[in-house]
């Protein structure tokens, strides 16, 4: 019996995935209560950063990261350098006491109804799973999109190797004077 064709709705798009570094770590050190309270702020930052964006939004908490969609890279850009300016401010405050790596890639993903699926979700996924604490990396791809429409500037990491994908991946860092200090 041959399943039937399904329709695949792919969407040209930037997939920026976070990941808390040390999260594990923090909470055993300090219980799941204060843990919890991280992760409502972070989910409070990334909401507010959100806001001023039209093609936007969450697609999924994963443990102590977030997978975010963007129609346009340029926005997700911004909303990744708001959110590390906000999580700089609010770690000066006390309220957030560990640091967040993220990665963007910019390609086409697969629907799958509130949620994206395929290659590109998946070197993202990988180019986070590479950044240091505090750093957000970004694919080759992602640096061609906003070429020439951004003002931020990107240091060349150059090729790697990611498990499961066949071609290395040319990853570049937002560079620090893009970032905010402490």
């Amino acid at each position: 019996m041959n399943a039937p064709d399904v329709a695949v709705e792919t969407r040209l798009g930037s997939i920026l995935f976070t990941d808390l570094v040390g999260f594990t770590e923090y909470t055993d050190a300090v219980g799941d209560a204060a843990a919890l309270r991280v992760l409502d702020e972070q989910a409070s930052i990334v909401r507010s950063s959100l806001a001023d964006s039209s093609d936007a939004r969450v697609i999924k908490e994963l443990g102590d990261g977030l997978m975010l969609w963007f129609g346009s890279p340029i926005e997700a850009l911004d909303v990744a350098i708001r959110v590390q300016h906000a999580l700089t401010d609010a770690r000066d405050a006390g309220r957030f006491p560990v640091s967040m790596r993220m990665g963007l890639h910019h390609g086409e993903a697969v629907a799958r109804g509130d949620d994206f699926i395929g290659r590109t979700v998946n070197i993202a996924s990988r180019v986070s799973d590479l950044a240091g604490p505090g750093e957000l990396l970004v694919s080759e791809a992602f640096v061609g999109a906003v070429d020439g429409r951004t003002s931020a500037t990107f240091e060349e990491i150059g090729p790697v190797h990611m498990k499961g994908v066949s071609d290395p991946v040319w990853l570049y860092r937002l560079a620090t004077s893009n970032m905010p200090h402490s």
